[in-house]
C-alpha cells in the first residue's frame, strides 16, 4: 500500500487533526459530492465559516441536528460542530412522523439545520422543543419555513459572514462527536454516543480491511447520517486520498456513476448488490469491467461475490468485516485473506467470542451469539444517549452482547448466520419493530398488530405488519398501506400486510413473532406491487 503506513493513520483525536495534517503536507484530498469537486484547503475553509456561526449560537456539548442529504451542507456541518465542540445529530432523511419527532425531542438540538424539502417536516416534529432552539438555518435563497416564528438564516449567509481563520476548540479523543440514532427492539430507536476516537479507529480499521491506497478513490451513495460513511470520508481524509459521495443511488445508473468517479473501490449497502448483479447489461457495464478493484456491503454470499467477479471484474466482493453502530469494525480481513461469504477475523481493536445462552464460549462452527469487548480505549460507543441502564443491560459478564448470530470457524473467521433481537434491517436500515406497532396500532380500525421480517431476495428483510381488525370493519389490506404513507419512513414501508382474527401469543400473553417470521407470506398476505426499488440516501 502507498502512502503513510496504516499504523500512522490513528495520529490525532479527531478528523480535524487528519485535515490539519493533510494542509500542513499540502495533501492532494478532494471530496467529490455528485461528482463536483471540493478540495480539502476549501472545505476547511468554509467549516471554519460555519464554526464561526455555530459558536454564537451554542456551548460545547449542546446538539446540532442536521437534516440533508450527502453534500455540503451536511459534511460542513459535522465539521464545523467538531471545531466548536457540537455534538452533531444526523437524522435520517426519510424519517417522517412520530419517528423523528422521538429523536429530536430525544436528542434536543440547540440548532437545526436542514435542507429546505426536509425543512418544514424537521420543524413541525420539533415543535415540543421550539423554545429551547437557538436558531433553524436552510438552504435555498429564502430562509422562512413554514410553521416556524423563530429565528431562521439561510446557509449561504452563514457561511458569508462567518470568520475562515476560526481557531477550533481543542476536543479529548473521547469527546462525543455524533449521536447516530439506531432501531430498539422493546421500545423507541435510541442513539448511540459516538466519540471522535471511534470514528478514527473506525476509519483506520476501513483503510486495512480493504487494503485502501491513498490513489484510489472510493465512491459510496452510503448517507451522511451513516457511520460508515462518516468513517469513509475520515479514512480519506487520513489517507490523503479521495472520495466520491453520491446523493442518490440508482441502479440504472451505477456503472456510469463509477465510470464517471474514475473510483477503484465502491462502498455500498447490502442490499445494492444483488440489485445490480441482476441488472440489464449496459455500454458502462461493458466499459467499466475490470474498473473496481473492491466492492463492500455485507452480507454478501459467496455465489454473490463470484457474480460479480465474473461479471464485472471486481476482484474483492464483500466488506469482509462485521460491525454495528455500537461498535465497528469488530471483525476485518486481514491482508491478503479476503474469504468470500465471510465477515473476516478478530482484528487489534476488538476481541470477540461466540456464547450460547448461559455466555458460554462455544467449539469452532458452532452458532451462538455473537459478543465482543475493545482492546483499544474508544474503540466503542460511550453509551446510549441518558440511557444508562439499557448500556449497562448491553453489557454482561464484561462483554457487549451484540443479538446477532454467527460461528467462528477453526481459522477464526466469522460467518454471519441470523439475527436474534426482534428487529428488521432492510435497504440499509435498521426499523424499530416498536416504533412501527405504535404507528399501526393508532389506526382506529387495528385492535392488535405485529411489525416483523420476512425473507427477501437481496439480503436483508421485507417488513409484514400482520393485525387483527376491530369486529366489523371493512378495512382492506391496500388502505391500511396507503394510510401509512406520510406516517412510516419510505424503506420502512410494508411490503406485506395480512388481518387475522387473532395473533399467536405465550402463555404470558407475548405475541410470537419467531412464529409469524416463520409462517412468513401465506395465502392471506396481500403484497404491495413490487418497486423499482431505488435507494435514496
Amino acid at each position: 500500500m502507498t502512502g503513510r503506513p496504516v499504523s500512522d493513520q490513528l495520529s490525532g483525536t479527531s478528523v480535524l487533526h487528519g485535515i490539519e495534517s493533510g494542509l500542513a503536507r499540502g495533501s492532494d484530498t478532494t471530496l467529490f459530492f455528485n461528482h463536483e469537486s471540493y478540495p480539502l484547503a476549501e472545505l476547511d475553509r468554509e467549516a471554519n465559516q460555519l464554526a464561526d456561526f455555530f459558536s454564537s449560537q451554542v456551548s460545547p456539548g449542546d446538539r446540532i441536528g442536521v437534516m440533508a442529504r450527502n453534500g455540503r451542507m451536511a459534511l460542513l456541518t459535522w465539521w464545523a460542530a467538531a471545531k466548536c465542540g457540537g455534538i452533531v445529530v444526523p437524522y435520517n432523511t426519510s424519517n417522517v412522523g412520530e419517528i423523528l419527532r422521538h429523536q429530536v425531542t430525544d436528542s434536543a438540538p440547540r440548532l437545526l439545520i436542514a435542507q429546505t424539502e426536509f425543512a418544514e417536516e424537521l420543524v413541525r416534529c420539533s415543535s415540543g422543543i421550539a423554545a429551547d432552539l437557538a436558531a433553524v438555518v436552510v438552504d435555498g435563497s429564502d430562509a422562512a419555513v413554514a410553521g416556524y416564528s423563530g429565528t431562521t438564516f439561510t446557509f449561504d449567509a452563514v457561511l458569508a459572514q462567518g470568520d475562515s481563520g476560526f481557531r477550533a476548540r481543542p476536543s479529548r479523543p473521547r469527546d462525543p462527536s455524533h449521536l447516530i440514532y439506531t432501531a430498539g427492539t422493546t421500545g423507541p430507536s435510541k442513539a448511540c454516543v459516538v466519540s471522535h476516537s471511534y470514528i478514527c479507529n473506525m476509519a483506520r480499521d476501513l483503510i486495512t480491511n480493504v487494503e485502501r491506497r491513498s490513489e484510489e478513490r472510493l465512491w459510496t451513495p452510503l448517507p451522511l447520517f451513516h457511520l460508515a460513511a462518516v468513517a469513509h470520508v475520515t479514512a480519506s481524509v487520513l489517507l490523503g486520498g479521495s472520495i466520491s459521495l453520491a446523493s442518490r443511488f440508482s441502479v440504472s445508473r451505477f456503472w456510469d456513476d463509477i465510470e464517471k468517479s474514475e473510483a477503484k473501490i465502491a462502498a455500498l449497502m447490502g442490499s445494492m448488490l444483488p440489485m445490480i448483479a441482476q441488472a440489464p447489461e449496459t455500454e458502462a457495464t461493458r466499459r467499466t469491467r475490470g474498473q473496481l478493484r473492491v466492492v463492500s456491503g455485507s452480507p454478501v454470499s459467496a455465489e454473490l461475490a463470484r457474480v460479480w467477479q465474473e461479471r464485472f471484474g471486481v476482484s474483492r466482493v464483500g466488506a469482509g468485516a462485521y460491525g454495528m453502530t455500537e461498535a465497528s469494525l469488530i471483525t476485518s480481513t486481514p491482508p491478503d485473506q479476503y474469504r468470500a461469504g465471510s465477515a473476516g477475523k478478530e482484528n487489534d481493536s476488538f476481541e470477540v467470542r461466540i456464547v450460547d445462552e448461559d455466555g458460554n464460549r462455544v467449539p469452532a462452527d458452532a452458532v451462538g451469539e455473537i459478543v465482543c469487548r475493545p482492546k483499544r480505549p474508544g474503540a466503542m460507543f460511550n453509551g446510549y444517549w441518558r440511557r444508562p441502564e439499557q448500556t449497562v443491560t448491553a453489557w454482561r459478564d464484561l462483554w457487549f452482547h451484540t443479538g446477532d448470530l454467527g460461528r467462528i470457524d477453526p481459522d477464526g473467521f466469522l460467518y454471519f448466520v441470523d439475527r436474534n433481537k426482534d428487529y428488521l434491517r432492510r435497504g440499509g436500515e435498521n426499523i424499530s419493530s416498536f416504533e412501527m406497532e405504535a404507528i399501526f396500532g393508532a389506526h382506529p380500525d387495528i385492535v392488535v398488530v405485529a411489525v416483523h421480517a420476512v425473507p427477501s431476495e437481496l439480503n436483508e428483510d421485507e417488513v409484514k405488519v400482520t393485525a387483527v381488525r376491530v369486529e366489523g370493519s371493512s378495512l382492506t389490506a391496500s388502505e391500511l398501506h396507503e394510510w401509512s404513507v406520510g406516517r412510516v419512513p419510505r424503506y420502512a414501508m410494508p411490503r406485506y400486510i395480512e388481518f387475522r382474527t387473532e395473533l399467536p401469543r405465550n402463555p404470558v400473553g407475548r405475541v410470537l413473532k419467531h412464529q409469524l417470521r416463520a409462517e412468513g407470506i401465506t395465502a392471506d398476505t396481500w403484497a404491495s406491487a413490487p418497486s423499482v426499488r431505488k435507494i435514496r440516501v
